[in-house]
């Protein structure tokens, strides 16, 4: 083999290669992605995983938040000028041109001023109007007298009265009349701040046509606003004249309505007659109340005679006026003085005694008496109370009437009443209307002429001596604001369109995922040597790399969550075969017990990469191709390696091995409980996310993900779509390992000077920038040098060697 260079990866344009002289994964002589015409094509057909319109293939599509210019940040602006200035100081010179051009091209434009002052009586007449009030509420705002003139004063009456006055005063101008209302119709007019003055502004080309026309115009609104005040005032008078006589006949119509009103309803007989009604009224409601009065008493007394009637010992007082209430009275006292006699006669004699039963029926007769004298008293109460009853009767009846008669009589009033007072202040109404607009007749008259706007003429315009236009300031400006806001446009559209990682700021703001490291160009011949440059080199910038991401994996931060970890990429060659197996070497030389797993089964690389030997009976995905007829001893899948404490598992070819059937059994998770009780680390390797859906099924078996990027060769659409795809899948996606990053001299790797700080060619905060492509400079046992060993002429002095130089007859296939 020669000893020129060979690059795996490839050159910045070219397709890469894994060391042979054929493109990768194929056979043809165009670049082949295992087997497909298409980059991220699916194994062998054009198609699924990123064909073109799926994530990135095709043609660059619009920025990630739906325009074309992206998410607009201070950061991002600053960094695309920083990087595409050139591209904006391009569009700056062009401003200029275009802005000088302009300047050059424009016609020079003279402008004259005239001036005329707007004067109003309403400032010193007071007359106490609504208009007036009004006046006071705006504050004497001539802004608002202006603006409401300024319909007036652009009218086509108008510049038609300017265009005559501008003849009059120059009958020999030949200016034609279009040109002159072109000119008048951007004529512009404007009240200058807190004052009365009006300013008249003309441009035009001719500086004395300017002039003119501006003196013209102030003349001419002069004329307009006189004759439009005189109109004004004969309209107002008018006006008012002609209410005052509508208003007078209205007086007159109503006044006769309410004569001929008043003579038909005849109010005062309907008051006499009320007014009898309510006497006879009040005379029979007081009979009703005395009648009811006796009534009730004789109601009483009855009740009293025939409680009497049926038991004379209830017989207590009478009332005063009870019906032969002296008799009742006689008869009862004997009655008592004849008990009274038998009771004493009773207690000195037997009951037989003939003097006892002589009182006895004494007392029976003074009692039969008593009854009779009351049963006279109750015939002569009930005859009362049935005159009183039928005379309360007749009263009730003729009340009645009068009550009715009263209500008519009182609704015939208030009718009448209501339309003679509706009449009445109509009329009074009319009368004060008239009355106020009489007075406002005779003041229109004194004072129309006083409310008028008139217009003084003020200052005239004099003829220009400069121009106004074309304004050398305002043009070269904007020519520099316009193209400075184009460039910026253009470059941040163009930056939006790179489909490339280009630098730290694309990952995580772009992709929003962390960069968990940075990791540096390595110069060597083969996968192999790549893969085990941390054992070769321990003080090398990549070791220095792979320790700081193994350190950061190892804080409190990511420990719980990185004991066992997949290392995926979009596409082939961005190096994650070379980046999981030197953090596994890492891992293993820190004292951790280690295994590294080739789970790319359709393309294993690790039994290369270490060398080893194996037969089906040791290949991981023949093993788990047959796992379904017995269960897999993994632990005799185990090969040792050269570093203590590193496992690897590894496979063959996939000869008569299904990987998609394997992903989907169980066994696989087998594979990772066991894993897990055996092992401190596991470190799986994987094949890329964009050609088969392996990753998907593997990203939620372990504890996390890192995606491999390679600047200025992972596309956007594809590692977004990977990221988006296994977080909806439950994956847990640490974030991004930048590889691959030139550095910036070869000597960055020698022992001495490893701890140095070294700079890069896109700086950033790591103190990296970009490189492209995995290359390999000489190995040790080879002509030439790499770093740490240099080619030395033939007297010994160290030279430099092209590292660019591919030489397609050093390339090895390894297939």
């Amino acid at each position: 083999m020669a000893d020129k260079p060979l690059y795996y990866g490839g050159s910045k344009s070219s397709p890469m290669y894994y060391g042979g002289s054929q493109p990768m994964y194929g056979t043809s002589q165009r670049p082949m992605y295992y087997g497909g015409q298409h980059q991220y094509g699916q194994y062998g057909s054009y198609g699924s995983y990123g064909s073109y319109g799926t994530y990135g293939a095709g043609a660059p599509q619009q920025g990630e938040d739906g325009t074309i210019v992206g998410t607009l940040t201070v950061s991002r602006i600053l960094r695309v000028i920083s990087q595409r200035w050139l591209s904006v100081f391009v569009f700056l010179l062009l401003g200029l041109i275009v802005a000088f051009a302009v300047y050059k091209i424009s016609p020079t434009i003279y402008e004259a001023k005239g001036e005329f002052l707007i004067d109003t009586g309403r400032n010193n007449t007071r007359g106490g109007s609504a208009l007036d009030e009004s006046m006071i509420v705006y504050g004497n705002n001539y802004a608002e007298i202006f603006n409401t003139r300024l319909t007036e004063w652009r009218s086509p009456e108008l510049f038609t009265m300017v265009l005559n006055s501008y003849r009059t005063s120059y009958p020999a101008s030949v200016v034609p009349e279009d040109e002159i209302i072109s000119t008048l119709a951007d004529a512009e007019l404007e009240l200058i701040r807190n004052s009365r003055i009006i300013t008249v502004t003309v441009r035009s080309k001719s500086p004395s046509l300017a002039a003119a026309l501006a003196n013209a115009y102030a003349k001419s609104v002069q004329d307009l606003m006189t004759e439009k005040n005189k109109e004004r005032t004969d309209l107002a008078v008018m006006q008012i004249h002609a209410n005052v006589e509508k208003v007078r006949r209205q007086a007159k119509k109503l006044a006769d309505d309410l004569l001929e009103a008043r003579t038909t309803l005849k109010v005062d007989n309907l008051r006499s007659s009320l007014e009898m009604a309510n006497t006879g009224l009040a005379k029979v409601t007081a009979d009703i109340f005395a009648l009811e009065r006796e009534e009730t008493q004789l109601t009483e007394w009855e009740k009293l005679l025939t409680a009497v009637h049926k038991d004379p010992k209830s017989f207590g007082a009478l009332g005063a006026g009870t019906p032969r209430a002296q008799e009742i009275a006689t008869e009862y006292k004997a009655y008592q003085d004849a008990i009274f006699a038998y009771e004493q006669s009773l207690s000195v004699c037997t009951e037989t005694h003939p003097e006892v039963i002589a009182k006895r029926e004494n007392a029976d007769a003074m009692r039969q008496r008593f009854i009779d004298a009351v049963e006279r008293a109750l015939q002569t109460g009930r005859s009362t109370l049935s005159a009183t009853r039928n005379q309360l009767t007749s009263l009730r009846a003729k009340r009645d009437s009068l009550q009715a008669e009263r209500e008519s009589l009182n609704q015939r009033i208030i009718k009448a009443d209501s339309s003679l007072n509706t009449l009445e202040n109509d009329l009074d109404v009319a009368r004060r209307i008239l009355e106020d607009l009489t007075t406002q007749e005779n003041r229109a008259r004194i004072e129309a002429e006083a409310q008028n706007d008139l217009i003084i003429l003020g200052r005239k315009a004099s003829e220009p001596k400069k121009p106004v236009l074309p304004n050398p300031i305002i043009i070269f400006g904007l020519g520099i604001v316009l193209s400075l806001a184009i460039g910026l446009l253009f470059v941040l559209v163009m930056d939006n369109f790179e489909d490339t990682v280009v630098n730290l700021t694309d990952i995580e703001g772009r992709l929003a995922l962390k960069v968990l490291a940075v990791l540096p160009h390595v110069r060597r011949k083969k996968r192999e040597q790549v893969a085990k440059f941390v054992v070769e080199e321990k003080y090398s910038q990549f070791s220095e790399a792979i320790a700081g991401f193994r350190n950061l994996l190892d804080s409190p931060r990511y420990e719980a969550v990185s004991r066992c970890l997949l290392v995926i990429s979009t596409q082939p060659g961005e190096g994650k075969t070379i980046t999981s197996t030197s953090l596994a070497i890492s891992y293993a030389q820190s004292g951790r017990k280690v295994l590294h797993v080739d789970f790319d089964l359709r393309r294993p690389r690790l039994a290369k990469v270490w060398d080893l030997k194996l037969s089906q009976e040791r290949s991981f995905s023949h093993v788990l191709q047959s796992a379904s007829e017995k269960a897999p001893d993994f632990k005799s899948l185990v090969n040792q390696t050269g570093v203590k404490g590193l496992d690897v598992i590894a496979s063959l070819p996939p000869d008569g091995v299904a990987p998609a059937s394997i992903f989907g059994s169980s066994v696989v998770a087998d594979f990772f409980t066991w894993a897990r009780a055996n092992y401190d680390r596991i470190i799986v390797d994987s094949p890329p996310f964009g050609l088969v859906g392996d990753v998907v099924s593997l990203s939620v078996l372990v504890d996390s993900v890192i995606i491999m990027c390679c600047p200025d060769r992972t596309h956007f659409k594809p590692i977004q779509f990977c990221s988006r795809s296994l977080t909806e899948a439950g994956a847990n996606i640490l974030g991004v390992v930048v590889n691959d990053v030139e550095v910036a001299s070869a000597s960055a790797f020698s022992p001495a000077t490893h701890h140095h700080s070294y700079g890069y060619g896109y700086g950033y905060g790591y103190g990296y920038g970009y490189g492209y492509g995995y290359g390999y400079g000489r190995s040790r046992s080879s002509k030439g040098g790499d770093g740490d060993n240099p080619v030395k002429n033939e007297k010994g002095e160290a030279v430099e060697e092209p590292s660019h130089i591919v030489d397609h007859d050093e390339f090895t296939d390894e297939e």
